[in-house]
């Protein structure tokens, strides 16, 4: 398998799990605040976005979603309906990106991964498909959490454990 479809194939998972996780989420829900800290659905999906916008620039292609609104997903908590994100386009523009996203793995040229001069959140020199397969275990990661994030606005879970045929 080639490196770029390795990461390719983690962003196939990162967009299963959160279409998973996001179905019959309401921009309600998406407020809804865990106990004990930690982030609402809303702002995670912000942040997912913000990501992708990058993942999106290290494949050449134009952003998921551009705008103002994606502050709120930074550095400070969304705690309320009036501080939330749009939240029916934010998910319409995360989830829609997918093909696009993947038109681009297919025609990047594998020698691009090899590419240098990027720098990774923690400070490191990265490569282009360093970085790209920073990010897939990053979405991923934080698409799993819409999972416990839908659990404490009451919703039932959606990804289980693998059936007996």
């Amino acid at each position: 398998m080639k490196a770029k479809d390795a990461i390719k194939a983690q962003f196939a998972l990162f967009y299963r799990t959160a279409k998973g996780n996001l179905g019959g989420v309401s921009a309600a829900d998406s407020v809804v605040q865990p106990e004990r800290g930690g982030n609402c659905t809303n702002w995670i999906v912000g942040h997912l976005v913000r990501a992708q916008n990058g993942v999106m620039g290290l494949l050449d292609e134009a952003p998921v979603w551009t705008s103002d609104q994606l502050e709120r997903a930074h550095d400070t908590p969304i705690t309320s309906a009036d501080e939330a994100i749009d939240w029916e386009t934010m998910v319409d523009k995360l989830l829609g990106s997918e093909e696009r996203l993947m038109s681009a793995f297919d025609a990047l040229d594998e020698a691009r991964l090899d590419d240098e001069g990027f720098t990774d959140p923690f400070g490191n020199e990265t490569t282009r498909g360093e970085f790209l397969n920073l990010l897939a275990f990053h979405q991923t990661y934080h698409a799993g959490q819409l999972g416990l994030s839908r659990r404490v606005a009451g919703l039932p879970g959606v990804i289980g454990a693998p059936q007996e045929a």
